[in-house]
């Protein structure tokens, strides 16, 4: 709901139309009036034009009537109506100055769309005249043969409803007219806007730039432009706004806040006492004086002012629309560039009546201007050894990141064989192409400041990649807090947290972004040590921060974390914030941070449960306070590096806890902290604290006071005399030398077992038309085929993963890609033993059913690839938006456990595919025995069922052992011998399969024989006799009912398997 200000805000607004309105009060006598107060004192005015003679007369009243147009599109109807209601009941007449008093204020007229069209609708006691009413066509009946109330257009006269008892007759027409005059003037108006809630100013702002000029004030006065120039703040601070300047008199006697160049500044250190305010900066000369001359002082009453805080302007990013009565132009953009030629320097190639100097000279200008819109000039300044590097800069009023790059390779095209220029880092996404050692300059978004570096290398790749580029609301308001005092803290907070919601993803994206948001907090924490800090406040505060902490911007503090102490100025800020709250008690509870004020009682112990993962036990003793701060990180382990006392690059330890901040009004030597554990496969605990000074400043993890007390059921407690940030530190329980053993055992494993499927795969190419005559056979080893190149992929992309893992800087996608892959795969070796199981089955109890080949290949592919990629598309669909995919407390390329458990996604379906064959195994195995071999299965497909009954037998409790292991490494983590077996089984998975499935097929090792022996008798002989259809002279015989599993080799479709 919008405030009483409002109210006030619009009568701001009459008084500024009402002097547009009335020519007669821009031309207002030069006459200075001056009151005398009863202290005395002087009460000053300021006259907003200049004045010629200054004079002291008896005090004249204006009275002026003034109409405003106030285009509420885009706001709030509860706005409005709250507005409506207030006008009514605000008691007149309201203060504007000394000398200026709002006494009365109306709303007459209401404009907008219904379904039946646009109307114009009067309010209670006002009326549209007749003439308007018959001009513009009347929605309701004339009265009295002259008003109406509503009308079917916007009036084209620009006049609103008037008073009924003001309205007369229809005047008869005007048949004549004089010639009109046109008059340009340039009003400054003073809005005081101290007391004005942000979002109305900005409101305002938005419908200022977006209007549509002129603007018809009435038949005889247009709006031509209206300008925002300046902004002063309570600091006694006057900032321009973009395209504005001061002039440079004023720099020099006020004193600048910032760089004085050759004619202006943007900010001056005091509110002048007299106009005029920021100027176009087009307007602006040079300095008459360069010398500085101190502030000078007005004691004149003319030519002072009274207003402790006055604006014209609110800060703003955007450009002001351009005016017919104070045209701007574009800000200009110097580039300071290079290119680099491979010859020998000579310094006579600095001559710039040289012929080399000339053409280069002239060819980048010619290039530069062909390829930039905005160009205004190209100079080549010098040329310089290192090799010859050309030194050049170019103004353009439009910095165009591909407009520069095109210019660049125009340049090499045009240039390089003459001066052999030519690029070594190419079609790079981001800095496109460049040279050796070049420093690649990119320009920042048009929404953000700053710009991004890189040096090309002579392997052809870009370095040192840095990203300077800072959202511009944020640099605003980092701007803003650079002044900020203790009364704006409200509205800037509410602003900022505002801002940073809003752009929250490209905020945590930002290492500048967010250096710069740390900066704009320790100002407001500098800030509220002269200010107290209440709950709305700390509120807005601690939103603030909680975006900074979420997961998103781990990795942009990890770049932050690499050289600076952002992460521990942070934290800093909370400390120093927390130290100036209110006296009253009160809970805020964010996202991610949680805050609790409270009462001490000094006779019992004081227990304080956060959220149910950290509680604080302070004994009776000990509390010689009366209140006590604690705010509870949920995520500040994002920002915090796990570097402790003993390493600075320590990348062993994790912050396995929630970070909690005590603050009491007192001093303590005896508390307790239970921490629950955040990653339950990590060990070996530390209890520490975030000591500032370590690192010389960086700061880091200490255990300093504090010592481990106990470590049960998922808690660690601890036990310090001391209070600050706490946290506890845990690391994998097996040392690194065996993690590098094991690595070792698993990479040489893979290496085996990727060799032993290709192998397997080669072999079964070469029997495939020998050992696949029947139905039964031919599903067989089809379904071999695919347990095979399933962990084949598997096995790559576990290469990949792990490759992607090792690096230090972990690419989030590539790896969630190789996740999903590797789930694939590994699922669809499970399923395709499956369709072997399955197929046991079949064959096995279904004696006398012949179902076609296509339809068991339907059924085996749609189950044995089908099934898993549903699964794992689930997967990935489910657990990706939280960023809870994959594993990153460990840094593997696999599937998360302990956030969102997706590893179950893999570990039910494959544990579930193993006992099912295991039932089928205990199944079959029955029948077989109880009734023979020969008498379950059609005589020429019982060897292929023997094979099979083999291959699960061995495999399938193979591969449930290898993957119970996996399941016991997570639920038992410091287990070493777990991890060790578990890494020789699963390596060795491809090497089982050669065996099991494969080199012990009799039919296959017969065939491989066989095949041997014809190319052997194919040397010794040229006869016809000896070749067949096959190529398998022993195919050639044909023996019907021969189950003995050792007789001679029959043809292909008997003796398949």
């Amino acid at each position: 709901m919008a405030s009483p200000k409002t109210v006030w805000y619009l009568s701001v607004l009459l008084v500024f139309c009402s002097s547009l309105e009335k020519q007669d009060c821009l031309e207002t006598p030069n006459v200075t009036l001056e009151e005398s107060p009863t202290d005395g004192s002087q009460v000053p005015s300021r006259e907003k034009r200049a004045v010629s003679a200054v004079s002291t007369v008896t005090a004249t009243i204006y009275e002026k009537v003034g109409e405003v147009e106030f285009d509420v599109y885009n706001i709030p109807l509860e706005i409005i109506l709250y507005l409506k209601s207030h006008v009514k009941s605000v008691t007149y007449p309201i203060l504007i100055s000394s000398v200026l008093n709002v006494t009365d204020i109306n709303i007459t007229t209401e404009c907008s769309s219904d379904p039946s069209g646009f109307r114009c609708r009067c309010e209670d006691q006002y009326s549209w005249s007749c003439d308007q009413c018959s001009s513009n066509v009347s929605c309701d009946e004339i009265v009295d043969g002259k008003t109406c109330g509503c009308l079917n257009d916007y009036p084209s006269d620009g006049k609103f409803c008037q008073p009924i008892t003001n309205l007369t007759a229809c005047p008869s027409p005007t048949t004549t007219a004089e010639p009109s005059t046109t008059y340009g003037e340039i009003i400054e108006i003073e809005l005081d806007m101290t007391d004005i809630s942000a979002t109305l100013i900005d409101v305002l702002r938005a419908s200022v730039t977006g209007l549509t000029y002129p603007v018809l004030i009435s038949n005889v006065l247009n709006v031509t432009d209206v300008n925002f120039t300046t902004a002063c703040y309570p600091n006694s601070t006057c900032r321009c706004e973009d395209q504005y300047g001061w002039s440079c008199e004023q720099c020099l006697s006020y004193g600048s806040c910032d760089n004085i160049t050759d004619d202006s500044c943007g900010c001056i250190k005091a509110i002048p006492s007299y106009g005029p305010f920021c100027q176009p900066i087009t307007n602006l000369t040079a300095c008459t004086t360069p010398s500085p001359t101190p502030a000078k002082k007005y004691t004149e009453s003319s030519t002072t002012t009274t207003t402790p805080s006055s604006t014209t302007s609110i800060p703003t990013t955007k450009q002001p629309t351009a005016s017919s009565a104070t045209p701007t132009t574009p800000s200009e953009n110097t580039l300071n560039l290079q290119f680099t030629m491979d010859i020998t320097f000579e310094s006579i190639f600095n001559d710039v009546n040289s012929a080399m100097f000339k053409d280069i000279n002239q060819t980048i200008v010619d290039i530069y201007k062909r390829n930039m819109q905005g160009f205004i000039s190209a100079k080549l300044n010098r040329l310089k050894s290192g090799s010859v590097i050309a030194d050049f800069t170019v103004i353009t009023t439009i910095v165009d990141n591909v407009e520069i790059a095109k210019a660049k390779a125009d340049i090499v095209s045009t240039l390089g064989e003459k001066y052999q220029i030519k690029f070594i880092c190419l079609n790079d996404a981001i800095f496109g192409n460049g040279q050796v050692n070049e420093k690649v300059v990119v320009y920042c978004k048009p929404d953000e400041v700053g710009q991004k570096t890189a040096i090309c290398q002579r392997n052809g790749s870009f370095s040192n990649r840095e990203d300077n580029c800072v959202l511009k609301e944020i640099e605003n308001l980092f701007s803003l807090s650079q002044v900020l005092v203790g009364t704006g803290l409200p509205v800037f907070l509410e602003r900022l947290r505002n801002s940073t919601f809003n752009l929250l993803g490209r905020i945590v994206a930002s290492p500048a972004t967010i250096s710069t948001i740390v900066n704009i907090l320790k100002n407001v924490a500098n800030v509220s040590q002269s200010t107290p800090i209440n709950k709305p406040l700390m509120k807005n505060f601690l939103e603030t921060a909680g975006v900074l902490t979420s997961k998103g911007a781990k990795a942009s503090w990890d770049v932050l974390n690499k050289n600076k102490n952002e992460s521990s100025a942070f934290l800093g800020t909370i400390e120093t914030l927390s130290n100036f709250l209110t006296d009253d008690f009160f809970n805020i509870e964010t996202p991610s941070i949680f805050l609790n004020k409270t009462t001490v009682n000094n006779s019992i112990n004081n227990f304080f449960n956060l959220n149910s993962s950290v509680l604080i036990d302070i004994p009776a003793s000990e509390a010689s306070f009366n209140s006590i701060t604690i705010i509870t990180f949920d995520s500040l382990d994002n920002v915090l590096p796990a570097r402790n006392s003993s390493s600075l690059n320590n990348i062993v330890n994790t912050i396995n806890g929630k970070v909690v901040l005590v603050k009491v009004n007192g001093t303590i030597k005896n508390v307790k902290f239970s921490f629950d554990v955040l990653n339950e496969t990590l060990a070996n605990p530390q209890c520490v604290f975030w000591n500032f000074n370590l690192f010389d400043g960086l700061g880091g993890w200490d255990d300093k006071g504090c010592e481990l007390q106990s470590e049960k059921n998922g808690t660690v407690t601890c036990h310090c005399n001391h209070l600050t940030s706490f946290s506890i530190l845990m690391s994998p329980s097996i040392p690194a030398v065996l993690r590098v053993a094991l690595d070792f055992i698993t990479y040489i494993g893979v290496g085996i077992s990727m060799g032993c499927l290709v192998v397997c795969l080669i072999i079964e190419m070469l029997v495939w038309n020998a050992v696949t005559g029947n139905n039964t056979s031919y599903m067989r080893h089809v379904s071999i085929v695919n347990i095979a190149v399933s962990l084949l992929i598997a096995d790559i992309w576990f290469i990949i993963g792990a490759a992607i893992s090792d690096n230090e800087k972990k690419d989030l996608p590539a790896c969630s890609t190789a996740t999903f892959f590797i789930h694939f795969f590994y699922l669809a070796l499970f399923f395709w033993m499956l369709v072997s199981g399955l197929l046991l089955l079949y064959r096995t109890v279904m004696v006398f059913s012949h179902m076609s080949k296509p339809a068991m290949l339907a059924i085996s592919f749609s189950l044995g690839y089908g099934a898993p990629l549903i699964i794992a598309v689930i997967t990935i669909a489910v657990t990706a938006p939280g960023k809870q995919y994959i594993r990153d407390n460990d840094g593997v390329c696999w599937l998360n456990w302990t956030e969102s458990k997706a590893l179950l996604a893999f570990v039910i379906p494959a544990l579930t595919i193993v006992v099912i064959n295991l039932l089928i195994l205990i199944v079959v195995l029955f029948k077989m025995l109880r009734r023979g071999v020969g008498d379950v299965t059609q005589p020429d497909e019982k060897n292929a069922l023997v094979v099979i009954v083999r291959c699960l037998a061995i495999l399938t409790p193979f591969f449930g052992t290898t993957w119970g292991l996996g399941v016991g490494t997570m639920t038992t983590p410091n287990n070493l011998g777990i991890h060790i077996v578990f890494a020789i089984f699963n390596s060795l998975q491809g090497l089982f399969i050669l065996v099991f499935g494969t080199l012990l097929d009799k039919k296959i090792r017969e065939a491989l024989t066989g095949r041997s022996q014809v190319s052997s008798n194919r040397t010794r002989s040229t006869s016809a006799a000896t070749s067949s259809s096959s190529g398998l002279g022993f195919f050639r015989i044909r023996r019907r009912n021969v189950f003995n599993v050792s007789a001679a080799p029959t043809s292909g479709t008997t003796g398949a398997s």
